[in-house]
């Protein structure tokens, strides 16, 4: 893919600048068999000063080559605003980085929020505070996953067109079924989002709770009653499974993620925003299932890459290849949907979002009939 020589990501709509640190956390994990598991995190927060100081690279230029030549907006370890903020947990989509949403983070930090973004050991790219780089084991994922993500090819293009064809009249008993099929035919990843799962618990648990950690000075700032969780892909199906894990989640955004879960068929009972790209339309299940205070958005002419900072950093489109039964099929891998819309559409979204259920303001979007073209909205 070819990255923008020289590029400055949009800047934020709100008021406040926005501060950047990293650090990570250690525990223990019988799930993986590992020793000790590490939590790469980056938090974006509401930031103080006068606009001095280091902004933050994009990314380490071994995870992305040619990313060197992008620049943030976030200052590197400046002072975090006075008062308490609410507090948004993010995980990225499978083998991406803590980064690859950056423009929603400083979104959201200029308006007063503080972001957590979470990284899982083996399921990533990221660099440490101590300049480390921790990789995928690329080998280990092919052995364990490729049987399942071949599967997973031929299962999404079929349930794709049920749900683009029969499945607009189907009764629910039916779309629980087809939704089945889905899962059993991925057990490898509908098991590993436990682990993403306890990542996210435990780093939430450190940064809360922990004033031995490094960079604890952060936990004294978060609004414990206003916390909520969002994330890209699996990071969205990790969303949406906090809210049945942890009770200090109040609401969650998927932006684009088929909900992998053990416990799929249990309904999602706190507010939630579903966004899915308008081919797939793999998350109207959940959202059919789904209780209390619930969106499904559908974003036409994007595809899923388009819900990453790809929108933004991709100097041309790129062609992705793939088998589809005997068939080699192409995709650009971005959709067609203006780029700069595509971001100020999920930036909106976002905010529309948190800003009503963890600061309780009235929707001006989600909850009106003035959209953008480009966005289909069901409400429950």
């Amino acid at each position: 893919m070819k990255i923008k020589e020289k590029h400055k990501l949009r800047k934020p709509s709100g008021p406040y600048l926005v501060g950047c640190t990293h650090f990570s956390y250690e525990y223990d994990s019988n799930e993986t068999g590992e020793k000790s598991r590490v939590i790469p995190c980056l938090c974006f927060y509401p930031a103080k000063g006068n606009g001095e100081g280091k902004l933050k690279p994009y990314v380490n230029e071994s995870i992305i080559p040619g990313a060197n030549g992008i620049e943030t907006n976030s200052y590197v370890n400046a002072p975090i605003c006075d008062g308490k903020h609410p507090l948004l947990l993010f995980s990225h989509g499978f083998n991406l980085f803590c980064e690859a949403n950056t423009v929603q983070f400083e979104e959201l930090a200029s308006h007063g929020y503080m972001v957590l973004s979470i990284g899982h050991q083996g399921s990533g790219s990221y660099e440490l505070s101590s300049g480390e780089l921790l990789v995928p084991d690329n080998e280990k994922q092919i052995k364990e996953l490729q049987a399942e993500a071949v599967n997973a090819i031929e299962l999404f293009a079929s349930y794709s067109a049920w749900l683009s064809g029969d499945g607009k009249g189907a009764s629910m008993e039916e779309h629980r079924d087809s939704y089945k099929r889905l899962i059993d035919g991925q057990p490898g990843l509908t098991t590993h989002s436990e682990v993403w799962i306890k990542d996210s618990l435990v780093a939430l648990d450190m940064f809360l709770n922990d004033d031995e950690q490094e960079h604890a000075h952060l936990y004294n700032h978060v609004d414990k009653e206003s916390i909520g969780a969002f994330g890209m892909s699996f990071g969205g199906s990790t969303a949406l499974s906090l809210t049945h894990a942890s009770d200090l989640i109040k609401a969650s955004v998927n932006l684009d993620g088929f909900f992998y879960s053990t416990i799929w068929q249990k309904p999602i009972k706190k507010p939630s925003l579903m966004v899915q790209n308008g081919s797939g339309l793999f998350l109207t299940y959940p959202f059919l299932n789904a209780e209390n205070d619930t969106y499904l958005v559908s974003i036409q002419n994007s595809t899923h890459a388009n819900f990453t900072d790809y929108s933004e950093i991709l100097a041309e489109n790129f062609i992705s290849k793939g088998v589809v039964g005997d068939k080699e099929v192409k995709q650009e891998i971005l959709g067609e949907i203006d780029p700069i819309e595509m971001e100020r559409i999920m930036n909106v979204l976002l905010l529309d979002f948190f800003d009503k259920y963890l600061k309780g303001k009235d929707s001006y979007v989600l909850d009106s009939d003035e959209l953008p073209d480009d966005v289909l909205l069901l409400r429950k």
